[in-house]
């Protein structure tokens, strides 16, 4: 089980509840994430960090390896795999990689991708898994270090681009820290990044080409409805899964103007 972005404050209660009971070693070795001691650190419970724990899954023929300080595929990064359309020998770019495993992906079926993170660890984590898994690779890939559409030349064109960014609302107090914020912290509506997103679409798609993204039910739908009007683009939800209290819908959006 990964820490997704929508549970992230229940796994806060959760923590509060096993390091009462002593428990805490079980809760760190489960979900084998660095997020979990830095909650656990800022709310003063827990004051010995223990040994990270390597960790790996496999995902059709892919063999992924995950690191603490990156965000694991969790339902969102699934809902969006399994919503998008690829076609070999597509232009595919990734915002916000993470352990590259949608990147992977699409390379495995032949597209060519362009995946990029501003993440130190998860660069260095997408590196190693693209030459774990190069052999199974049936297109290029090439993985960038860089905030969003920074680390593109302007004239750099896509079939398709996927993101599936934090989108939770944060508040200064419900950050846990380190990198990890920055693939849950989305801002005080929770589509600060999306928004960003969105405005470099027009820039970076090929005619007839679409983007996807994750939007959860956490944050307003009316704001994210004003920003894709504001961009002229045409959305349709493609795919919706309920989890708990929050919903989350895989977005397709294609440039109208």
């Amino acid at each position: 089980m990964s820490i997704r972005k929508g549970n992230i404050f229940w796994y806060k209660t959760l923590m509060e509840v096993l390091t009462i009971q002593g428990d805490f070693d079980f809760f760190h070795d489960y979900f084998n994430n660095n997020a979990v001691y830095d909650i656990g650190k800022n709310m003063g419970l827990i004051r010995k960090k223990p040994l990270p724990i390597p960790s790996m899954f496999h995902y059709n023929d892919l063999s992924i390896e995950l690191h603490p300080e990156v965000y694991d595929p969790a339902e969102d990064s699934f809902l969006l795999l399994e919503s998008i359309k690829i076609n070999s020998q597509n232009n595919i770019l990734e915002l916000g990689t993470g352990c590259g495993l949608i990147a992977l992906e699409c390379a495995r079926r032949g597209a060519n991708v362009i995946c990029t993170d501003i993440n130190p660890f998860a660069i260095q984590l997408t590196r190693r898994n693209i030459e774990r898994n190069r052999h199974r690779l049936k297109g290029h890939i090439e993985i960038r270090q860089g905030d969003l559409f920074s680390v593109l030349k302007q004239k750099e064109l896509f079939h398709v681009i996927i993101f599936n960014p934090p989108y939770l609302p944060t508040t200064k107090k419900e950050k846990v820290g380190g990198w990890f914020d920055t693939a849950t912290d989305g801002g005080g509506t929770g589509l600060k990044v999306t928004q960003r997103f969105l405005q470099g679409l027009h820039t970076h798609l090929l005619p007839n080409g679409y983007a996807y993204f994750i939007f959860s039910s956490l944050s307003s739908r009316s704001t994210l409805e004003r920003y894709l009007k504001h961009q002229r683009l045409s959305a349709e939800i493609i795919a919706r899964q309920r989890y708990g209290d929050e919903e989350l819908d895989a977005y397709r959006v294609i440039p109208t103007a």
